[in-house]
């Protein structure tokens, strides 16, 4: 089962799979320069509620998890999967986490945020960034073309 984060302001899932709606996930190499991004952000203003770094085994093995899903999470999941959205990033994000990398998840319900994180982001890159929609998936930073040392 998914195990749900108090952080999300909204929920973390959709169709069984994780989805942070209106949120920007970022990953980086290290649990360290995710918490360097925070601070950054936290410098600039972003209130403490709306930023957050976490470890690749955290959001790996407590956020994604998604062992005990019923037949409905397991075939809504088969179909996002078809369509290749939200698992294909659960896959990268696994790499990641396995080669001990990080995330920084970031309030984004606007415009305004996205300039924000990309401020922060020309100064602490990640590896990647993408922005949660009600209805897609915004790449920010793609990982081809900011591949990890």
């Amino acid at each position: 089962m998914i195990r749900h984060w108090a952080f999300f302001r909204q929920s973390d899932t959709s169709f069984g799979t994780f989805y942070p709606k209106h949120y920007i996930v970022a990953g980086y190499p290290s649990f360290e320069a995710a918490q360097a991004a925070e601070n950054a952000f936290t410098t600039a203003g972003t209130s403490g509620n709306d930023v957050r770094a976490a470890t690749g085994d955290f959001v790996v093995n407590q956020l994604e998890a998604h062992r005990e899903a019923n037949w409905m999470e397991r075939a809504q999941a088969h179909v996002a999967q078809f369509a290749g959205t939200e698992t294909g990033y659960l896959q990268t994000d696994a790499e990641l986490a396995r080669s001990g990398g990080a995330f920084l998840f970031f309030y984004a319900p606007d415009d305004d945020h996205v300039r924000k994180a990309r401020s922060v982001f020309a100064t602490y890159r990640p590896t990647f960034a993408r922005r949660y929609l009600r209805g897609a998936i915004e790449r920010l930073i793609d990982p081809a073309a900011n591949p990890v040392a």
